[in-house]
């Protein structure tokens, strides 16, 4: 397995868990039962990545909704948030990951899993995100080292 694919997985999985919040261990149990990580650095990073999602979730949605020009939250396709949502994080509360890379991840899931628009909306809202706002990585629990 590789980052991309750690990746791809817990962005998978936090889309999952908008669907179906309850039991996250159960629901992440059953993940690993029909494709697991084997590598123990790759599962390390999936689970930092959606704890640290799960844990900013609050100051991420309220980045996001700054930069949604017209739009809402409530409005944004699951898809697309649980894309931005992961990226976000990386960008704002991560140092391990360059903004290229996040961004450019969050680019390519939103057009292998999202609209026809994702993909621009995605790289839009992430641009503005990396140009204004500032990283936050000291404001972050420091667990997901």
């Amino acid at each position: 397995m590789s980052r991309h694919t750690a990746r791809e997985r817990a962005f998978q999985f936090l889309y999952q868990l908008e669907i179906r919040p309850d039991d996250y261990l159960a629901q992440r149990e059953y993940l690993f039962l029909s494709d697991p990580i084997k590598d123990e650095e790759d599962l390390s990073y999936f689970d930092r990545l959606v704890t640290g999602v799960r844990d900013n979730r609050e100051a991420i949605d309220e980045i996001i909704s700054r930069y949604l020009r017209g739009w809402t939250m409530e409005r944004q396709l699951l898809i697309d948030l649980s894309i931005l949502r992961l990226s976000v994080f990386e960008l704002l509360f991560d140092d391990d990951v360059p903004a290229e890379i996040a961004i450019s991840e969050a680019v390519i899931f939103a057009n292998e899993y999202g609209t026809d628009e994702s993909r621009s909306f995605i790289n839009a809202v992430l641009g503005s995100i990396e140009k204004h706002e500032k990283k936050r990585v000291n404001d972050a629990d420091k667990e997901y080292e």
